[in-house]
């Protein structure tokens, strides 16, 4: 499925990799009575336009995706998740390119390995906050704190951020929000993987030696 689809986007899930993106726009494909699109940028989401990703016909003036909202109501959406479990998580959806590109020795311990990573890799991988841009762009300086999520509204629009941590209880958040029941459907998760044992052993290690 296609993360793209046809403007007027009245729910924008604005978040980077790794922090559950997929799983948001998935649902909202699910749950009737929304149009959500999954960006981690503006400059993403214009260089989609420019070479024709998804639905889009190629165009060398792409839009802003603040130009292409509902005028009625708008949803962003980011997830915070902590740097240290989304950038080992990051590490290892990428496996074979990072350990190429970062040089990672071969033949080496997961012992081995997580003191390389956080040496060489750790502070060279992006920790894209994508809600700072939404905010700056609609000059907002911060959200309310609501205890399981971050709320604000302006005007036509609704700025929400939710905690990669409580994903378990995303769909009981987001039906009390939209005051509508919104079913959690899954979609790209590492448990999945077939590197998903491997990064478990990983990140316990990581955690009991730098956290």
């Amino acid at each position: 499925m296609s993360s793209y689809s046809k403007p007027p986007y009245d729910v924008i899930i604005y978040a980077g990799g790794k922090v559950g993106g997929c799983t948001l726009n998935k649902t909202f494909r699910f749950n009737k009575g929304f149009n959500p699109i999954h960006i981690h940028s503006n400059r993403c989401f214009k260089n989609s336009q420019k070479i024709g990703i998804g639905h889009f016909i190629k165009n060398e003036n792409p839009h802003e995706i603040f130009d292409l909202i509902n005028k009625k109501k708008t949803y962003f959406i980011d997830v915070y998740r902590n740097s240290i479990d989304r950038k080992i998580s990051a590490y290892f959806q990428n496996l074979s390119h990072n350990r190429k590109y970062f040089k990672v020795p071969e033949n080496i311990s997961i012992d081995e390995e997580v003191d390389f990573f956080h040496l060489k890799i750790f502070h060279n991988l992006e920790n894209y906050e994508g809600l700072n841009e939404v905010l700056e762009n609609y000059k907002i300086d911060k959200l309310d704190y609501k205890g399981k999520y971050w709320y604000l509204e302006k005007d036509n629009k609704i700025f929400i951020r939710l905690k990669f941590s409580l994903i378990k209880e995303w769909g009981d958040i987001l039906t009390e929000i939209f005051q509508k029941p919104i079913k959690i459907i899954n979609s790209n998760l590492t448990k999945e993987k077939d590197y998903n044992s491997d990064y478990e052993k990983f990140k316990k290690i990581y955690f009991e030696r730098y956290k």
